[in-house]
């Protein structure tokens, strides 16, 4: 079936409202009138095919409604709640919440606007007798009723549901050994084998969790927070992360696949050396820290790969007039239509222009080009 020619109807909001978030204060924003839903667009690329239009991922003001229940307590230690429930009074708690996965210390930083384990006092005293130091969580204990009965309305909505966790493989590692032992615990033979045995029982953990979560809510994406890099590199080399991480990422991409869930592989840092291994993970989306890769540059490189990147809009600023601001979006559209990218609002540090360069106008125009880009695809 032929796709419809483009209408500037489909800027004007239908009525409807996608529920607000209240950590960062996030409002409302508009349903507007699109040919299809923000989330059957994002699914037509995970499929390998043209979108109707350039999504915009991302957290916030984006085509993905983010998913972290209050359940898992690692999220209300990291500040991350973003569900159907009440909104959490995070200045009741302090600056530390402990979590009872792992019985992990999370210490929140204002000035970083995030939260960190508690450093230099790891509970893993020996990697090769790591199971004499840690227990894992019980997945039985978790209020499964309450979570899927709080969060029907909240998930009710036509954008990507993705669930997040933030503690995956190595970010686990790194939290219960400390930085730098966690790195030695990868290079160093006689401690492999114990890092190869936790990860294997940890991934079995991370697949129950979200095998439960797909059973009882409306979920369509999953993304675990995996910094494998810092801001001038990675922790450690591409073939280190084939050795030790990629089978058990590959574990968990193949079973999100194999339940209909997109998986997007969550890496801050500088990570282009590891571009190669997170292809190989069979992820389908990567939004990476502008300020540390060159994310346009990389959706170039890899664009007949699978993966999905997403490249920031340009930033403009309040008093930006109409001409400049179709220059602009037709600009960005030419140059990145036949990648496969999404857009991503990013917090410059420009001052004027607010806490995002969300600028509507821009939004809107980057949307009408790539819908006229796009429109004669099958």
């Amino acid at each position: 079936m032929p796709r419809p020619i483009f209408s500037r109807d489909e800027l004007n909001p239908t009525g409807k409202m996608y529920p607000g978030l209240t950590f960062p204060p996030i409002p409302e924003t508009p349903v507007l009138n699109r040919p299809i839903s923000p989330r059957e667009n994002l699914q037509l690329m995970f499929e390998g095919r043209k979108p109707y239009w350039i999504p915009t991922s991302g957290w916030f003001f984006s085509d993905s409604n983010q998913f972290r229940p209050r359940m898992n307590l690692d999220n209300l230690g990291n500040r991350q709640v973003y569900d159907g429930g009440p909104k959490i009074p995070y200045e009741d708690y302090g600056k530390v919440i402990k979590s009872d996965w792992f019985d992990t210390v999370w210490i929140w930083g204002e000035a970083e606007g995030g939260s960190t384990y508690s450093h230099g006092n790891p509970k893993i005293k020996d990697m090769t007798r790591w199971e004499e130091f840690i227990s894992f969580p019980n997945l039985d204990n978790m209020d499964w009723d309450t979570c899927a009965s709080q969060n029907v309305k909240y998930l009710d909505v036509d954008k990507m549901n993705q669930l997040g966790i933030t503690c995956g493989l190595w970010e686990r590692l790194m939290a219960l050994l400390d930085v730098v032992e966690a790195c030695m615990a990868l290079y160093e033979e006689d401690q492999k084998p114990a890092v190869h045995r936790f990860f294997d029982q940890y991934t079995d953990v991370l697949i129950d969790y979200i095998r439960r979560m797909a059973d009882i809510c409306n979920i369509h994406s999953v993304m675990l927070h995996e910094d494998w890099a810092h801001k001038r590199g990675p922790f450690f080399s591409p073939e280190t992360a084939r050795e030790m991480l990629l089978p058990y990422i590959q574990r968990i991409v193949d079973y999100c696949h194999s339940r209909g869930l997109s998986y997007e592989i969550h890496c801050c840092g500088a990570s282009e050396l590891l571009m190669p291994v997170f292809i190989e993970t069979g992820a389908d989306i990567w939004n990476g820290q502008s300020d540390a890769n060159d994310l346009g540059g990389l959706a170039k490189k890899y664009k007949d790969s699978q993966m999905i990147f997403g490249v920031p809009i340009p930033i403009l600023g309040p008093d930006a007039n109409d001409d400049e601001i179709i220059s602009a979006a037709r600009a960005w559209v030419e140059e990145y239509k036949d990648c496969r990218v999404s857009t991503i609002i990013m917090r410059p540090n420009v001052e004027g222009i607010g806490p995002y360069n969300h600028h509507q106008k821009l939004l809107d125009a980057i949307y009408e080009f790539s819908r006229i880009a796009y429109q004669d695809e099958d």
